[in-house]
């Protein structure tokens, strides 16, 4: 039997449910979204920043009512300089560049560890000679840039080796790993080439099969970190969990669903980069393995102050300008856990990894 209900007055219950409903199914609106502008030291929208272009494709950053736009420099160095100047609220960039920030009298606050491993690399040509850098005495290295990111990590492999730079191993210019890289390899103008590691990934398919002579201890150099000004941390710890929980939301999804992330990547977010690049599927295998924390992280995005330290130590060591650090640097006053591990409490992954 059919009953007329068009004329029933719905329950209280029945209201409020409905009235949820329609919370819960209401857009969030652009206008209400608070903006939260940061700085990558990658020049172009590359794989390697994948959990912010996966934390914006998933709607996560719109859930915690955030606005983020990813902006691009000209390395470690200009993100750094970025941030300090107040151009952005936030930056991705290396350790060494947050180390020195923070010496010039800019505090800032390391508040996520992005990469663990650092993301440069030494390398010779498989049939060299050289087996390792102490056998680097009178030769030359080519660089990408001699303020570029690989520098600092390079000058620490020369000191470690017992070697000195410019008396023992020059630095030069020679490309990206590119047709000027191989060129400079091949006509002997340089025996060992300092570099992005995705830059050395083109290397071999120029022709020219490497491997690495990084020394053990530089090898394990902290990679880049997530930072903000010392004023944005103590003013916005709210809008930093939010930021942070919604990256590492990006970050889960993203290793959890690789391939569909690798399809993002190449055909929507980092098309330039990755559409007609030669080693793209290496290159993103390569970032994966930046985002692999050691055993001994419980929780992903915390630091690792020993390695931190580590790198300080060499950082000081060298003269003039290849001192990369005057002194020390506090590292319980950069270097805060606080953010990552509030950002953690009630995050449930494996449902975030199965949306």
């Amino acid at each position: 039997m059919f009953i007329e209900t068009r004329h029933r007055k719905p329950s209280l219950g029945a209201a409020l449910g409905a009235v949820m409903l329609a919370c819960i199914a209401a857009p969030v609106l652009a206008e209400d979204l608070v903006k939260f502008d940061g700085v990558t030291a990658q020049g172009g929208p590359t794989a390697q920043v994948f959990p912010i272009f996966i934390a914006q494709e998933k709607g996560f950053y719109a859930e915690e009512g955030l606005d983020v736009t990813l902006n691009y420099s000209k390395g470690s160095s200009d993100a750094a300089r970025q941030l300090a100047s107040g151009n952005v609220e936030w930056g991705v960039f290396s350790s060494a560049a947050a180390m020195q920030a923070t010496q010039r009298g800019f505090p800032l606050k390391a508040i996520m560890q992005v990469y663990y491993p650092d993301t440069f690399d030494i390398v010779v040509p498989a049939d060299s000679e050289i087996m390792s850098m102490a056998e680097m005495k009178g030769k030359t290295i080519g660089v990408s840039d001699l303020a570029g990111g690989e520098v600092p990590m390079t000058r620490a492999s020369i000191i470690s080796s017992g070697l000195k730079e410019g008396a023992d191993v020059r630095l030069v210019i020679a490309g990206e790993g590119d047709p000027t890289t191989v060129r400079s390899l091949n006509e002997d103008r340089i025996q060992a080439y300092s570099g992005a590691k995705r830059d050395i990934l083109l290397i071999p398919a120029q022709g020219i099969p490497i491997r690495s002579i990084t020394p053990e201890a530089v090898a394990a150099f902290p990679g880049d970190a997530l930072s903000v000004t010392a004023e944005t941390f103590a003013e916005k710890p709210e809008l930093l969990v939010k930021f942070v929980r919604a990256t590492l939301k990006g970050w889960a999804w993203g290793m959890a669903n690789p391939d569909e992330t690798f399809a993002l990547l190449k055909t929507k977010y980092a098309a330039a980069s990755l559409g007609d690049n030669p080693v793209a599927k290496e290159f993103w295998e390569l970032v994966q393995t930046y985002y692999t924390a050691p055993d001994s992280v419980t929780q992903h995005g915390t630091f690792l102050p020993e390695a931190w330290d580590v790198y300080m130590t060499f950082l000081q060591e060298g003269e003039g300008e290849q001192k990369a650090l005057a002194g020390p640097v506090d590292l319980s006053e950069l270097l805060t856990d606080e953010v990552v591990i509030e950002a953690w409490e009630g995050l449930d992954m494996e449902a975030v990894k199965g949306l």
